[in-house]
């Protein structure tokens, strides 16, 4: 009897050590490209390389728009590289804004291992390239989507910028953990903890939050929980029928982001607070 219980606690230990050591493999799914990948930019976009302060070297895209109103940080989710990701300036663009988007550390060609406090330096890293391009901090949007969110909400919290936007956001990752994976024990493993909830009640900056209603992977009331939260700072827009993975897809989301992106754009004409 002793002995059974004994093995059952080594197997325990064991699972939950592969627990902690594979997690970054559960969550992320990067895809890596050769330093020498062509992206196929068209006129007006170009390629960036910026160094972090951790001495890491960032990918990044860069999008141009005629006459901008500003420019869109753009925080992609946990899969995929820029080769998938340059779609979103397609969206965006248009709207009168310029993009840019950044593959996080350990994705595409970016160089490093992924951890949360890296992720957060891979946006503090993007946030000062815009600058250094001559951007100042009341033209930049904050865009974050799904996994992203964690990193536009940390940075939305130490710069200074215009708005917010959440695609597809988390209260905080435990929380989704608990509710897909509970069997590995989330509360006691799980090493990246992305608290948007708690970090977005010090961010004073609007925030859209837009969010599927059958999204199965972060259910809708993760926006509703973050948007009660911000309170009259939140623009909640749930798009009905929309999913995780396709809310580009749906025209209510093309309409609820260039309503607010043309709302902070007359407000800057107008010298109006955005809120």
């Amino acid at each position: 009897m002793k002995r059974t219980l004994w093995l059952m606690m080594a197997m325990g230990v064991t699972v939950l050590g592969m627990l902690l050591g594979l997690q970054s493999r559960l969550i992320f799914y990067p895809e890596r490209l050769p330093a020498d990948f062509d992206f196929e930019l068209q006129p007006g976009a170009e390629e960036r390389i910026i160094e972090t302060a951790d001495g890491q070297r960032i990918s990044a895209l860069h999008y141009r728009a005629p006459a901008p109103s500003g420019v869109v940080l753009y925080f992609h989710g946990n899969a995929g590289s820029l080769r998938s990701w340059k779609a979103v300036a397609a969206d965006i663009v248009p709207l009168g804004y310029d993009v840019f988007i950044v593959d996080y550390r350990g994705f595409g060609k970016s160089s490093g291992r992924i951890t949360e406090a890296g992720l957060y330096e891979d946006g503090r890293a993007a946030y000062g390239a815009l600058l250094a391009l001559g951007y100042a901090g009341e033209d930049v949007i904050l865009y974050g989507r799904s996994i992203g969110s964690g990193v536009a909400t940390q940075l939305a919290t130490e710069v200074s910028a215009r708005a917010l936007v959440l695609e597809s956001p988390f209260t905080r990752l435990l929380d989704v953990a608990r509710e897909q994976m509970p069997w590995a024990l989330p509360q006691l493993t799980l090493r990246f903890h992305f608290n948007n909830a708690e970090k977005l009640a010090g961010v004073e900056l609007p925030v859209l939050l837009l969010h599927g209603s059958r999204d199965e992977l972060i259910g809708p009331h993760h926006s509703r929980a973050l948007a009660g939260v911000l309170e009259e700072r939140a623009n909640l827009v749930i798009v009905e029928g929309g999913g995780h993975n396709d809310l580009p897809e749906f025209e209510r989301y093309g309409q609820a982001l260039h309503a607010f992106l043309s709302g902070l754009s007359a407000a800057k004409r107008s010298g109006a607070s955005p809120l």
